[in-house]
């Protein structure tokens, strides 16, 4: 009845707007925020500039189509669906981006809108713009999947996504499997995030019970849909449908707080369609909008993602999760499968309920009853029940072919409950909603943070804090501290122990994990031997066997074995060192007890395929790995074993398309084969799939026992590094570079990991050790310098450091950026900041971050043309949460701008500088938030006025001057009031004639900086996004002392004390002498306006 379901592949050609390259320098960013976790980037390289350039790319595309829907999917973006079509309403029902023009929002930088985006293990993911495996496998009863997958070296994890079409049904099913191949615990989320047409018809179609959405971190809570309050520092308290993107006018997300409903979506009113989501609630809870606001900001974000295809929204869902950031453990070899469907509906519009066959419509609207159903399978014959408290008031049968909807107007009659369902013709319930009945609960509370480690006494408590800080990523709180904290009250603690050890192992710090087993188990075998969990003794088993005792490991995975919560990878330990004992009989019996505890290891199926070959049972093997690839097609342990009993061209191709040679697959096939004793197996392997990146180039090195094919590997390594940015973070990755102890670039590398885990000394110690072989390596000069100045707050050594590698390489516009950074910190003078930046120009404006530098100091020593003239002329690409640098130059040089043509009594220029102020050039690629309230515009506006003999329109003016907060805490993010606004408040009352009032105000600002100069702000437990991608700390104490300085010459310049403003000002620019807005007040009161 239905036509077969096909995929094909081709290439294709996309308008591309280009990036620039990959940085090959390390970025550790132990303070990065982003979407409320960390914003560590490390072991990736990030590309952190964008060309402005357009191109026509070819990519990769990969079909797939039924008689309902078109898929096309793109292995080389991330492995997303680009492009979802409804072949029955002949529209796309996701959002179709026509263009790739990447905008510097995901974590490593480049992201691009459109589509179906599926962020692991952390958002946004990190190879979000990387190409991923895929293959395509034929299934039963006419689907076919397309499978695609990656290794993850951040999190040493595996995903294996399959996209199935079915003949008969208008949905796309996604199945996603994500298994831990590692000795330890690991961490990850996933969020399907589906684009969908935003503009004044979007609406989101949430399930009826949800009533409360919260904001990232459930730090926040509003209702929904009409929210009553503040949310996103929004007034909604009119009550507004915040479900509607036409009255969303900022960046916001919100999430469900719960639903018993397994769907939802969004739909769009004037097409008459929409987007559903379908998987169970238990599994994936996570219902989540994000949009950019339909305000003059989220318009130029509109422009920075796409050239012609308009506004979207984030429909996010997610799984093991109902909020971000939101992590799910993963036990070792432990695999976690989940199902997703997306599917196109029309008609309706909101929806009820919805399953995999149809989605079901029930309102109640101006006095009557809207019904309506949408197939999504075949519907042959069912039957539509409606009922009020149990008794019957309406009954149809209908026949729908999938992508068909009907609709029935009733008039409702009373208002007694409804309920609506769907049975088959045999009487089976396929759906059914029963009216839902809001209730009058009180909002749930938000989230709050949880206390220092120092504050708290109880082993428990620590362990469980400790336990969610891992889990969540957390940016600014650390769990070894709360670890320790516990361990120090008792240092026997069996959790804590354990817990502190397995980070230690992590971490290649084999002796304090040994340590922390050890310390355990005496606690745990105080009373006996057998104690219900193992944990303790498959940790002190792997530090051992890392350090290279297998006798004594082997006894301690036989002890794990006991445990029922340690069986199947105690076995798989033991299975993995009988083959490398070459007991190969004995490997095959206990891989076999492992997979009856765990039949999802398949690196345990592997190890099975190849010890039954090496028993001569050849046959069997391969007939085993056939049954295994049908599940795990993308297993690199499967498609190698295959290969090496095979030797044959098919085999071997499989191997090089699955792994698509990406070094990362390599070098964990390499750690892989060596922990089975396959070194000679591992060395073939990685001549074969021959990557052209720097790590498998140091496995051949190091696998390798001749000199000179050694040294060759080595230096092909380092040529390799900038071609493929990627640093070692897998512990046999550690184990291979200390082998290659004769290697200044092994060595560097081994360094990054160890800076990367907090061993600090150790990184030292190798980056010494490799400027001793290479003393111009310029990269290890910068890590000398970050290390001096965040570790050691040496700010000569630093400097020494950095310069030395802005000498070395004085083209790197990145080092040449920290060098200024620093300069900065350290409070360096704007001139002399500004002859090293204007000396080598062309280098400095190869970075927006440095170029935004250069424009403060141009601002800040009077050189507004030529700040005024890049403001012109750049096209800049600013970082998602990360806004407000660039403008927040603009805004001052019209400001300065403006003052220089009052000084001239030019006023009607002046005025035009501060209205030009209000509405930001498309260029800079930013627009203004609604509720920016300027104050420092409207009273220059005001000033201008009066001068102009307008003296009501001044009075308007100075009104305006006087809104906003009444907070003198300093910002933390893009949109939090400048505290500088309420100086201009202040002024402006006095132009009001509130003398009395303005006194008071100014006499607040000298009590607040008083009372507050000694406390210095904590971190935001919740922060969301401090993206800045700066390895050098800035020192909060500083800060804080800066932001005190400022408020108290606000204060003073305010009550007219001169003497005391100057005083305070010249403590703050001795401190930092480029600072933006003291330079801009000292312009002002030189101006005269105060007078």
């Amino acid at each position: 009845m239905y036509g077969s379901v096909k995929v094909w592949q081709e290439t294709i050609t996309l308008p591309t707007w280009t990036t620039g390259a990959e940085d090959p320098n390390p970025m550790f960013l132990e303070k990065r925020v982003y979407q409320g976790s960390s914003g560590s980037v490390y072991p990736y390289g990030v590309i952190d500039t964008l060309t402005g350039e357009r191109e026509l790319r070819e990519y990769h595309a990969v079909w797939m189509e039924n008689d309902f829907i078109r898929i096309m999917l793109l292995p080389e973006l991330g492995g997303r669906i680009h492009r979802a079509y409804d072949k029955v309403k002949q529209r796309d029902f996701v959002y179709y981006n026509e263009v790739v023009k990447p905008a510097l929002v995901g974590l490593l930088g480049p992201w691009i809108s459109g589509g179906i985006e599926f962020n692991w293990p952390q958002h946004h993911r990190p190879t979000t713009f990387m190409p991923v495996d895929f293959t395509i496998l034929q299934g039963q009863d006419g689907t076919q999947t397309v499978w695609m997958g990656e290794a993850e070296p951040m999190r040493g994890l595996q995903v294996m996504t399959g996209f199935t079409l079915y003949p008969d049904r208008a949905l796309i099913e996604i199945t996603g499997k994500v298994f831990n191949g590692n000795a330890t615990p690991r961490h990850f989320l996933w969020w399907a995030n589906p684009a969908v047409k935003g503009g004044d018809a979007h609406q989101s179609v949430f399930p009826p019970d949800v009533t409360a959405v919260f904001d990232h971190g459930k730090r926040d809570v509003s209702a929904f849909p009409v929210a009553t309050g503040t949310y996103y520092k929004v007034d909604y308290s009119a009550g507004v449908d915040i479900s509607r993107y036409k009255n969303v006018p900022v960046p916001t997300s919100y999430m469900a707080e719960k639903s018993d409903y397994d769907f939802v979506g969004a739909y769009h009113h004037d097409e008459r369609g929409g987007l559903l989501h379908v998987a169970d609630h238990h599994v994936s809870p996570g219902k989540k909008q994000w949009s950019w606001g339909h305000g003059d900001f989220g318009q130029a974000w509109d422009r920075n993602l796409t050239d012609n295809n308009g506004p979207y929204i984030e429909l996010m869902t997610g799984v093991f999760t109902d909020n971000q950031p939101d992590f799910t453990w993963l036990d070792p070899y432990e695999e976690k499968i989940f199902v997703q469907n997306f599917l196109p509906y029309s008609e309706l519009g909101n929806v009820q309920n919805a399953n995999t066959r149809l989605a079901l419509k029930l309102v109640r609207e101006a006095e009557q009853l809207q019904l309506g159903i949408y197939a999504i399978a075949p519907l042959e014959n069912i039957v539509l029940e409606l009922s009020a408290d149990e008794l019957p008031l309406y009954e149809t049968q209908l026949t729908l072919k999938p992508g068909e909807s009907w609709l029935q107007t009733l008039q409702e009659k009373d208002a007694a409950r409804l309920t609506l369902q769907v049975k088959s013709r045999e009487g089976e319930l396929l759906l059914k909603y029963q009216e839902h009945q809001a209730q009058q609960t009180p909002l749930p509370d938000p989230a709050t943070a949880p206390a220092m480690p120092e504050e708290i006494d109880n082993e428990d408590e620590l362990y469980f804090i400790g336990q969610h800080l891992e889990q969540y990523n957390h940016a600014s709180r650390y769990a070894a501290d709360y670890y320790r904290r516990a361990l120090a009250l008792d240092p026997q603690d069996y959790r804590n122990n354990v817990a502190l050890g397995t980070l230690a192992l992590n971490a290649a710090d084999w002796s304090l994990a040994e340590q922390c087993a050890r310390a355990a188990l005496l606690r745990a075998h105080r009373l006996n031997k057998n104690p219900r969990d193992g944990e303790a003794s498959m940790l002190l088993a792997s530090a051992l066997e890392r350090q290279g005792d297998e006798t004594n490991a082997w006894d301690h995975y036989y002890k794990a074995s006991w445990s029922g919560n340690c069986r199947d990878a105690a076995y798989w330990s033991l299975a993995r060192l009988a083959m490398k004992r070459g007991d190969i009989a004995d490997a095959l019996e206990k891989v076999d007890i492992s997979l009856r505890f765990n039949g999802s290891n398949h690196m345990a199926m592997a190890l099975k395929a190849l010890a039954l070959a090496e028993l001569q049972r050849g046959s069997e093997a391969l007939k085993y790995i056939s049954v295994c690839l049908e599940q795990y097609p993308l297993s690199y342990p499967l498609h190698c074993v295959s290969w090496m009993i095979n030797q044959d061209d098919e085999t071997r191709d499989s191997l090089l398309r699955v792994t698509g040679c990406r070094g990362i697959n390599a070098s964990l096939l390499a750690g892989w084969l060596l922990s089975i004793g396959q070194k000679e197996t591992a060395k073939t392997m990685l001549a074969m799939l021959d990557c052209q990146e720097a790590i498998p180039m140091l496995w051949r090195a190091a696998l390798s026992d001749v000199a000179s094919e050694r040294q060759h590997f080595i230096s092909l390594a380092q040529h390799c590094h900038t071609l493929r940015v990627r640093f070692p973070n897998t512990l046999d990755e550690v184990q291979m570079l200390q082998k290659l102890d004769d290697s200044a670039f092994a060595c560097y590398l081994l360094g990054c990991f160890w800076y990367s885990k907090r061993r600090y000394d150790e990184a030292v110690a190798c980056w010494h050790e490799t400027l001793e072989e290479a003393p111009d390596y310029a990269p290890a000069h910068r890590l000398l310098g970050v290390y001096a100045w965040n570790k050691q707050h040496d700010s000569v050594r630093a400097m020494a450091r950095l310069q030395q590698a802005v000498a070395l390489e004085p083209e790197n516009a990145r080092f040449r950026f920290e060098l200024d950074y620093l300069s900065k910190l350290t409070g360096t003078s704007v001139s002399e900041r500004l002859r090293h930046l204007e000396e080598n120009l062309a280098v400095a404006l190869k970075r927006d971050d440095l170029t935004a530098e250069l424009l403060s100091l141009w601002n800040s020593c009077g050189r507004y043309a030529d700040a005024a003239h890049i403001l012109r002329t750049r096209e800049f690409h600013p970082w998602e949460g990360g806004e407000g640098k660039v403008t927040g130059q603009y805004l001052l040089n019209q400001l300065h701008s403006a003052l220089q043509a009052i000084e001239r009594r030019t006023f009607p220029q002046a005025i035009q500088y501060l209205e030009e102020a209000l509405c930001y050039p498309y260029n800079l690629g930013e627009g203004r938030l609604p509720g920016q309230t300027d104050n420092d515009i409207w009273y220059l506006l005001g000033h201008c006025a009066t001068q102009s003999g307008e003296t009501e329109q001044a009075t308007a003016y100075y009104r305006r001057a006087l809104q906003g907060g009444t907070t003198l805490n300093a910002g933390r993010y893009y949109n939090d009031q400048p505290a500088d606004y309420l100086f201009w408040q202040g002024m402006a009352m006095r132009q009001c004639g509130n003398e009395a009032q303005a006194v008071q105000h100014f006499q607040n600002f000298i009590a607040w900086a008083q009372c507050h100069k000694d406390n210095v702000p904590q971190a935001d437990f919740f922060a969301v996004s401090l993206p800045d991608l700066v390895v050098l700390d800035v020192p909060a104490a500083q800060q804080h002392q800066q932001h005190c300085l400022f408020i108290e010459a606000l204060g003073h310049l305010g009550l007219g004390n001169i003497t005391d403003y100057q005083r305070a000002l010249q403590q703050l620019l001795a401190i930092n002498p480029a600072h933006d807005k003291a330079h801009l007040i000292s312009h002002a009161l030189q101006s005269g306006i105060f007078s």
